[in-house]
């Protein structure tokens, strides 16, 4: 009987199932049988979690809640008073803590850790820090009420006109120090437990003069100094740094100060920074790591701070080339660090067998957390260069979350995007997991489908399963928007649209549910005009591409501009409109322009090319640009459909040559014919025929054309690409990654040859 009681009071809690006998009564058949009772001055924590209780109680009946103050020592008192006058009273915050104390003590002291508890007559809520507002948000919970997105949309409110709060002790504390997305929509994130002091660590190092003025202090690049980084072997530049942190500390600011290398590449190469160094070599940077020279900064920075300020810690970005841990100075233990494994997969979990890189980021964190007594999560839940497409990663938050919580990791500051019709319940699990690292991930999923898709919660649940299920296995791990064919092919896409249609019936006409189910349905004919315009270009059908980017367009801008909340991310900084600008957009708009308005197609290069790496660039010296060439160990690559990390060459950086013979018809003999690509990772230079017809502008991504009227001939024409690929990019791409064509202006019409680089420049 005892065992039974126990399961019947954790469903409860858990599910938000009605409470047993046993309970204190807020409201009845609509009628407020409770108040509210703050301390006379109460702080922003104590004012949030009594608005955000009288507001939702309200939502659910139609009931509204008086509020009363009560000093803490006449608070039995006051509960008398209140009880005999048959209301309960839901004590909040200081004024409850003469109840609670004990209990919160013992639960450890964490900020957001929270105690509730309930008897027949009365409720207790208080917490440390924002502690008593996530009581309050727990309390809302068990009755049902969900936030698994922002805005009203991703809110489920049930309604009840009778709310009951079940007799218990609850006391919780969260699994990490610090919760955050790095995203808006702060409210929701803290309705939903995230909370703590924010991760600090930013680039750059404070307190230096400008590069123009003191140009000494500032990275040696080969022969010249550069703006990008620092000297860090300059004593001036220790001194500045060490400057600028005692002025902030004497103002009142830190004690924790975020600095650390500017975003980017550049680090000095004078012989003093080098020595700082530990030889050790950052495999997908393909550069040397600066670790080393960091952490020693670091360390004479807190060595250099008066005794005043020990206290000062400093906050950095274990990112780019200054990933793997130090192999010759042992950092200060005031150094906090945040891993950002910005190149490193973000497709699958720690112990998938489908993923080798994510063994070696697990080994990151347990390097650095041997190290260091404070290591932070500052990495990525988001897909790279995506604009939005289905991205639902719970298998592998299921996995890294907990895993990060034995690897001693203290908190998280994650890169999301507010992509929410294309990722939930993604966020929402890990929101959960970050409060709960044991949490029950199947149990939430299942309460997640009931709550947010009602009647049509079989197909939804399987929805969402299917398209976990298809990044879970997917090879394919580079992790940007050129894998979406990849992990979504055909078939599955046929499986999603019909658990989709399903729900779109059962939902017909049914409000809320309806709209849900649509905003979903909605990123998923994006994925599938996505996937159809990179088909479509692929085959240099560019009419048809056209066609599918305004389709995608046209359901991007309806989900943009969703309201209250935006379904996708929307504004200055919206995914959808700057990546398909950067990497998507001008490629299928360019190519549609080629082929239409009296411009004519005349011969496509296959997506499939011969394909030589050429790691010492030493092809053109040895004329592999020369018509004919034979034998070299040539193979085969794909271009347009697939990333060359897929395809084998796992983050490659150097030089790559490709070749293939196209067919020219007779007809456009002797006319004005151009070369267009519709992009390269990052430089090319051409030849048609073993003739160089010229270099483009090494705008990444961006399309480029060649005149190649001299270098034509009818017939067979071999088009010969060399691809240098230096600068480090996070997405697994490089080389040729767009579709190339010959084509014939209309009559009167000319190519901008743009920014088009001389031949004569070295290349690469």
């Amino acid at each position: 009987m005892l065992r039974r009681n126990f399961i019947t009071t954790v469903l409860t809690l858990a599910l938000g199932l009605a409470g047993p006998v046993s309970a204190a009564t807020l409201v009845r058949d609509g009628k407020p049988l409770a108040v509210v009772a703050l301390p006379a001055d109460p702080d922003a924590t104590e004012k949030l979690a009594t608005k955000e209780l009288i507001d939702h109680v309200e939502r659910m009946s139609g009931a509204k809640l008086d509020t009363v103050t009560v000093e803490p020592k006449m608070l039995d008192a006051f509960l008398e008073r209140t009880a005999m006058d048959g209301k309960a009273a839901v004590v909040l915050g200081r004024a409850a803590m003469v109840k609670l104390e004990k209990s919160l003590g013992a639960k450890g002291t964490v900020p957001g850790t929270f105690v509730l508890k309930a008897t027949k007559e009365h409720v207790f809520i208080a917490g440390l820090g924002e502690g008593t507002h996530f009581g309050v948000c727990e309390l809302l919970e068990q009755q049902g009420v969900r936030w698994f997105m922002p805005g009203d949309l991703g809110t489920v409110i049930p309604e009840k006109k009778t709310i009951t709060v079940a007799d218990q002790e609850t006391a919780q504390a969260p699994s990490f120090a610090s919760r955050w997305f790095q995203m808006p929509d702060k409210d929701w994130q803290v309705r939903v437990r995230c909370g703590g002091i924010p991760f600090p660590g930013g680039h750059g190092l404070p307190g230096l003069p400008p590069f123009k003025t003191d140009p000494e202090l500032y990275a040696l690049v080969g022969e010249k100094r550069v703006a990008r980084q620092h000297c860090l072997s300059n004593p001036k530049v220790l001194d500045l740094v060490v400057k600028e942190v005692i002025a902030r500390r004497k103002k009142g600011l830190g004690p924790v100060v975020g600095m650390g290398p500017n975003d980017g590449r550049g680090f000095c190469e004078c012989e003093h920074c080098k020595k700082l160094d530990g030889g050790d070599f950052d495999p997908f940077s393909s550069d040397p790591s600066v670790t080393d020279r960091y952490v020693w900064f670091f360390n004479q920075v807190l060595a250099k701070l008066p005794e005043e300020f020990k206290d000062t810690k400093i906050a950095f970005y274990i990112y780019h080339t200054y990933m793997r841990p130090p192999v010759k100075w042992k950092p200060d233990p005031r150094i906090t660090g945040a891993l950002a494994p910005i190149a490193l997969d973000r497709v699958h979990g720690f112990s998938n067998p489908v993923a080798p890189e994510k063994s070696y980021a697990k080994w990151l964190y347990q390097e650095w957390g041997k190290i260091m007594p404070e290591l932070y999560d500052r990495g990525y839940w988001s897909n790279l260069a995506d604009p939005g497409f289905p991205f639902i990663i719970v298998h592998r938050l299921r996995d890294e979350i907990p895993a990060c919580h034995e690897l001693g990791v203290k908190g998280w500051r994650v890169e999301t995007f507010p992509n929410y019709a294309s990722t939930l319940p993604s966020n929402y699990i890990a929101a959960k997991l970050m409060w709960n690292h044991k949490a029950d991930v199947d149990a939430l999923l299942a309460d997640f489908a009931e709550k947010f898709f009602g009647p049509a919660s079989a197909p939804m649940a399987k929805y969402v399963t299917l398209m976990d299920t298809a990044l879970k296995d997917s090879p394919c791990c580079t992790g940007s928007a050129w894998d979406m064919p990849h992990h979504y092919p055909l078939a599955l896409r046929k499986q999603a649209r019909t658990l989709l249609d399903d729900a779109a019936k059962l939902t017909a006409g049914k409000g809320v549910y309806e709209q849900r189910v649509k905003v979903i349905a909605d990123s998923f004919e994006m994925l599938e005009a996505f996937i159809g315009m990179l088909d479509a270009r692929t085959k240099c059908d560019f009419v048809t591409a056209q066609k599918e980017l305004d389709r995608l367009d046209a359901v991007a801008n309806r989900l943009m501009e969703t309201k209250p909340v935006a379904m996708l991310s929307a504004g200055r900084f919206s995914t959808y409109v700057n990546y398909m600008k950067r990497f998507f957009r001008p490629a299928t708009e360019q190519g549609n322009k080629r082929v239409t308005g009296g411009n004519r197609l005349v011969a496509s290069a296959k997506d499939e090319w011969e394909f030589l790496l050429d790691p010492p660039k030493v092809g053109e010296a040895i004329g592999l640009w020369r018509a004919g060439n034979k034998g070299g160990n040539w193979q085969t690559l794909k271009t347009s459909s697939s990333s060359w990390s897929n395809q084998g060459l796992r983050y490659y950086k150097g030089l790559a040559w490709y070749r293939q013979t196209v067919e020219v018809p007779k007809e456009f003999e002797g006319k004005r014919l151009f070369l267009w690509c519709g992009g390269v990772d990052e430089k090319a230079k051409v030849w048609v025929n073993g003739k160089p017809i010229g270099i483009s502008p090494g705008a990444a991504f961006y399309p480029f054309e060649l005149d190649a009227t001299d270098a034509v001939k009818a017939g067979k024409n071999e088009i010969v690409f060399a691809v240098v690929n230096d600068v480090v990019n996070e997405l697994g791409t490089g080389g040729i990654v767009a579709p190339v064509i010959l084509y014939a202006p209309a009559a009167g019409k000319d190519a901008k040859l743009e920014n088009l680089r001389p031949l004569g420049e070295t290349f690469p």
